[in-house]
């Protein structure tokens, strides 16, 4: 990965919601970071098609 300007974010959840967000990444084996990265960037890519 390219070296960027990084910043710590903090999100609000229930711990099952955080258990299943790191059960994601692991089975996607990628950490949570890298998973909302991906998610991010297929969010956006899907509003700038609309």
């Amino acid at each position: 990965m390219a070296e960027r300007n990084m910043v710590n974010l903090t999100i609000t959840m229930t711990r099952e919601e955080r258990k299943a967000l790191k059960q994601i990444a692991l089975d996607k084996d990628m950490t949570v970071s890298a998973l909302l990265r991906e998610w991010l960037k297929a969010y956006q890519e899907k509003e700038a098609e609309q």
